[in-house]
C-alpha cells in the first residue's frame, strides 16, 4: 500500500511535444539555405521588418540563401502584432513571384507574421476572418502551409517552437491565435547581439512569463515543468548581464536557449490568463507585449499560488525570494514581489509610470472575458479573478493594495 508521501510524488500524465527540429548555436544562421533546400524550397520570401533592415542582417541572410541557389524576395512589411491587413500584400508578392517557401527573420511580430503568411498563401486570405474556428479545431486547413523556417533575433518570443501565431484580427478587433508551426527553426544567439538593453529586458521577461504560465496551464506536465523552471533559472542568472552588456556572449547564448525552452514548454502546456490580459492591453494601448507581461506576471503568480503553492514557492526561491511559509497567499505575495523587483531592476516601467490609470487598465476586462485563452488556467477563472489580475498588475506596480 502506498503511503501519503508516495501518492503526492506521483507524476501528472501528459503528452511531450517538439513540433519542429531546432538548430541551436552560434554560426547556425549559415545553415539557413541548406535547410530551405532540404524542405524543397526554390523561391523563398524572406520576411523582415525595418529594424532588421537597419541592422544589415537581411543582406547577410540574402547572401547565405542565394549561395545555396535560392531565388530570394525580401519583404519588409511586418508591423507590430501582425495586423491581418499586412498579410495581404505579402501573399500577393508570393503569388506574383511563384514563391514556394517562407523564412521569418526577426522578433516575435516577424515570426508570427511569417507563420500567418505561410498559412494564408496556401489556404487563401479568407482564413484570417475565421481564426477562432481554426484555433478551436472546428476547421482544419485544406492545404499544408508553405514550408516555413523561423529564425528569432530576440530572446523572448519562443514562436519558433510553438503551434500558433498571434494575429490582430480586424474583424474581431482583437489579438487572437492562428495555428501554424515552423517546419524548421534556427536559433543562433549571435543574431541577438545587437538588441538594445530595454528590448533585451522586456523580451527576456516575456520568456519568463511563458515559463510561469506553463507551470499552471491545464495541460502542464512534469516535462513542461522541468523546462519552465530551468527557463526561470537561466533568466534570473543571465538577463541582468545581457541588459548591462549586450556583447556578453555567454549571457546571450543562455538567454537564446531559455527563450527556446520556454517556447517548447508553453507549446506543450500553454499560456493562459496573463497572456489574455497582455494581448488585450497591447491591443488597446500598443504597449510592447513583453512590457505588458512584465507588469502582469507578478499578479498572475499571486493567482497561481492559490492552486499551485509549491510551484510558486519554487519559482519565488529561484527568483531570490525568502519564503519559509507554506501559506499560499504569502507564497504568492513574496514570489510576486521578487519578480516585480527583478523587472524594476531591469528598467521596465510600471503601468503607473507609463501614465495609465487603473480605469484604463480595467478597460481590458471585457476583451479578456471574450478571449478563450483566459480560461486555459488550471484553476477558477471568473470575472472576479480577471479583475484581480488587472487591478493587482496596476496597484502592485507602485506598492498599492
Amino acid at each position: 500500500m502506498k503511503g501519503k508521501s508516495e501518492v503526492r510524488a506521483m507524476l501528472r500524465p501528459g503528452v511531450y511535444k517538439q513540433i519542429a527540429p531546432v538548430l541551436f548555436g552560434s554560426k547556425m544562421a549559415a545553415q539557413a539555405g541548406k535547410k530551405a533546400k532540404e524542405l524543397g524550397v526554390g523561391r523563398l520570401l524572406l520576411v523582415c521588418d525595418e529594424g532588421i533592415r537597419q541592422t544589415g542582417m537581411d543582406s547577410k541572410m540574402e547572401h547565405i540563401l542565394k549561395e545555396s541557389g535560392l531565388i530570394v524576395t525580401t519583404w519588409y512589411g511586418v508591423q507590430t502584432d501582425c495586423p491581418d491587413g499586412t498579410v495581404e500584400e505579402a501573399v500577393r508578392i508570393i503569388g506574383e513571384n511563384h514563391i514556394d517557401g517562407v523564412l521569418g527573420l526577426g522578433g516575435g511580430s516577424v515570426l508570427d507574421t511569417a507563420k500567418v503568411i505561410a498559412a494564408a498563401a496556401a489556404n487563401g486570405l479568407e482564413i484570417l476572418g475565421e481564426v477562432l474556428e481554426y484555433l478551436s479545431g472546428a476547421k482544419s486547413y485544406a492545404h499544408h502551409p508553405l514550408p516555413l523556417i523561423l529564425m528569432p533575433t530576440t530572446a523572448g518570443t519562443g514562436s519558433e517552437s510553438t503551434f500558433v501565431a498571434v494575429v490582430t484580427s480586424s474583424a474581431l478587433d482583437a489579438k487572437v491565435g492562428l495555428p501554424c508551426a515552423a517546419d524548421s527553426a534556427i536559433v543562433d544567439p549571435e543574431l541577438t547581439m545587437s538588441v538594445p538593453p530595454f528590448v533585451t529586458a522586456f523580451t527576456g521577461l516575456d520568456a519568463l512569463s511563458h515559463a510561469n504560465e506553463a507551470l499552471a496551464e491545464k495541460k502542464n506536465t512534469p516535462h513542461s515543468d522541468l523546462l519552465a523552471f530551468e527557463v526561470v533559472r537561466l533568466i534570473k542568472t543571465y538577463l541582468p548581464a545581457a541588459v548591462a552588456d549586450g556583447s556578453d556572449r555567454e549571457a546571450r547564448e543562455h538567454l537564446a536557449f531559455a527563450s527556446n525552452l520556454a517556447g517548447i514548454a508553453f507549446n506543450e502546456s500553454g499560456v493562459h490568463i496573463g497572456h489574455a490580459c497582455a494581448h488585450a492591453l497591447g491591443h488597446l494601448y500598443h504597449v510592447p507585449h513583453g512590457v505588458c507581461c512584465a507588469n502582469l506576471t507578478p499578479a498572475v503568480i499571486e493567482l497561481q499560488a492559490r492552486a499551485y503553492p509549491e510551484k510558486m514557492k519554487r519559482l519565488g526561491l529561484i527568483m531570490g525570494a525568502k519564503i519559509s511559509t507554506d501559506e499560499p497567499g504569502e507564497i504568492g505575495k513574496k514570489a510576486a514581489d521578487a519578480v516585480r523587483a527583478f523587472a524594476k531592476e531591469l528598467g521596465i516601467p510600471s503601468l503607473n509610470e507609463q501614465g495609465f490609470t487603473e480605469a484604463q487598465i480595467l478597460e481590458a476586462l471585457p476583451i479578456v472575458l471574450n478571449d478563450p485563452l483566459g480560461y486555459a488556467y488550471d484553476g477558477q477563472i471568473t470575472e472576479e479573478e480577471i479583475r484581480f489580475i488587472l487591478k493587482r498588475a496596476y496597484r502592485g506596480s507602485y506598492g498599492g493594495n
